[in-house]
């Protein structure tokens, strides 16, 4: 998670050819900036729904409706204090704050249609088996929601980690830690967890390829591929300083490393790095939506609008 204390016209970024790649391999897309939207705040998560793009905005506690047809920021909504991660399911978006509330938005009306209360500093959500699944960082926890009564219907505690990240894989959810060398699978027919040793230090930010779970370390600025049928890591590609909340865009992974401004880019294919897009100060989360990416520079305000072409 982040530390939560205008348009301009087009420009083109350079990216560098997979590590690794032989010379007969194809070069990969370029990465084209297409807008830089001014919502200031600090802009924290990221998420397309209805047609739009919604911003949070922990600073302000807004969520903030962009328009992707004119690359400008609307209309803001209020939210709980110091919100960030946001999903869209269950026709609403999902967003958690860390002021101990989960708060749900119908973006058709325009209202928020639930605030539901959850664990201390509530980091990220995912959508698995009807239910919402929220971690909770300094409640060592992980809380099961039922969207068709806006409430908590179970807690998982899983002790001596701080969870952070989620993913959904293989039909489980999978839980990183921003402390241990392990993140954790857990079953939603089961509400049970099992611990997954990855051998890298605070493996707290996940994705999924479907088939893999990629994860970053905080620790070494790395982004690992984990086999989630062997349970395996099987590559690790340098990423940057302090690599936070990845995501799957334009079939890559991308990595934001929050203390370098820039975003990473992988071939989850070949697990080769695809070099790197300078990016604003202190991206947080990336996200796709309207055919390109969205990342949020928390430190600056904005968020940019990055193609691939």
């Amino acid at each position: 998670m982040k530390r939560l204390p205008h348009l301009v016209t087009l420009a083109a970024l350079s990216s560098a050819v997979a590590c690794g790649a032989s010379s007969s391999a194809a070069a990969p897309r370029e990465a084209v900036v297409v807008a830089k939207v001014r919502v200031g705040g600090n802009p924290c998560g990221v998420v397309e729904a209805a047609g739009a793009i919604w911003v949070s905005d922990a600073a302000a506690a807004k969520l903030v409706r962009i328009d992707p047809a004119t690359n400008e920021a609307g209309e803001r909504y209020d939210l709980a204090p110091l919100p960030c991660e946001l999903r869209a399911a269950f026709g609403s978006i999902w967003a958690v704050t860390q002021s101990n509330r989960l708060v749900r938005f119908d973006p058709a009306s325009r209202r928020v249609v639930a605030s539901i209360p959850v664990g201390n500093t509530s980091y990220d959500l995912a959508e698995l088996a009807g239910s919402i699944w929220v971690s909770n960082r300094g409640g060592r926890t992980v809380q099961r929601i039922d969207p068709s009564r806006n409430r908590v219907i179970r807690t998982i505690s899983i002790p001596r980690i701080r969870p952070a990240g989620l993913a959904v894989a293989r039909g489980f959810l999978w839980v990183g830690d921003d402390s241990g060398t392990a993140i954790y699978r857990v079953n939603p027919s089961t509400n049970r967890f099992l611990r997954v040793p990855v051998g890298k230090v605070a493996p707290a930010w996940l994705a999924s390829t479907g088939d893999a779970v990629w994860f970053t370390s905080l620790v070494s600025g790395t982004v690992s591929r984990l086999d989630v049928r062997t349970r395996k890591v099987t590559a690790t590609v340098k990423a940057g300083f302090d690599p936070v909340n990845l995501d799957v865009v334009g079939g890559e992974v991308w990595v934001p490393n929050d203390h370098e401004g820039t975003v990473t880019r992988v071939d989850p294919a070949t697990s080769t790095s695809l070099g790197t897009i300078p990016v604003g100060a202190g991206p947080a989360v990336v996200a796709p939506g309207a055919g390109d990416g969205w990342v949020t520079n928390f430190e600056e305000g904005t968020v940019w609008r990055i193609g691939l072409r």
